[in-house]
């Protein structure tokens, strides 16, 4: 863990801080002010960002599939009504690809300038993402019955059309 506990104290282990000092400046990465927003996003957008990904590769049928793998199976606050959910509905679907992209070019200029770093892609915005995304920009979320979620009705009309494959 991070902390040593001694009773009802606790103090950050210094093994732990020389390690992160280690892999520091084995990677040439200064130190810097990272915002409990910041925290979350890099780690729920991402997740989401997967879960158009799975939705797009036809692992899964529904948004509310993902959804329900999240309460039930990896404790996502059910209030929130699971991540895609909160995705559409609390964040905004335009602000996650938003805030992906500028993550992903991140990313990129990290492992691209330092040997150090491996490329990662999971910051990479989801074909899906894009064109639900688009999709609402072009006024399709109104026309959507109430209680269905935004990306299903883009994998719908992506069926319809034949261009949506499914594994299941």
């Amino acid at each position: 863990g991070i902390y040593i506990h001694r009773g009802r104290d606790k103090m950050v282990d210094p093994e732990v801080v020389a390690k992160l000092e280690e892999i520091r400046k084995t990677k040439n990465h200064p130190a810097r002010k990272v915002t409990d927003e910041e925290i979350c996003e890099r780690l729920f957008f991402s997740m989401i960002n997967e879960g158009f990904k799975i939705l797009e590769e036809g692992f899964a049928q529904r948004s509310s599939d993902i959804d329900i793998v999240y309460i039930f199976g990896y404790g996502f606050p059910p209030a929130k009504g699971g991540p895609m959910f909160w995705a559409e509905n609390y964040v905004g679907l335009p602000v996650v690809l938003e805030k992906l992209k500028v993550y992903a070019a991140q990313a990129k200029e990290r492992f691209t300038n330092n040997k150090a770093y491996l490329p990662v892609d999971y910051f990479e915005p989801s074909k899906l993402l894009i064109e639900c995304v688009q999709a609402e920009k072009a006024g399709m979320k109104k026309k959507v019955p109430v209680g269905v979620p935004l990306v299903d009705a883009v994998l719908a009309f992506k069926k319809k059309q034949g261009k949506g494959a499914s594994k299941l």
